[in-house]
């Protein structure tokens, strides 16, 4: 995932705010899957992707 198609994705929801990784997101990558990603200096990394059902 890069910052361009996270600011794109309007689904996202803070989660809140990491004073070592930044700002919390929970981003849905497709039907059914999603990422928990960290926001800072306009860089974006993954903690965390699964799947539900």
């Amino acid at each position: 995932m890069n910052y361009q198609s996270f600011k794109c994705n309007s689904q996202k929801q803070y989660l809140g705010f990491c004073e070592q990784k930044g700002y919390i997101y929970s981003v849905p990558i497709d039907a059914g899957k999603y990422a928990v990603v960290a926001l800072l200096n306009s860089k974006i990394t993954v903690l965390i992707s699964f799947t539900v059902q």
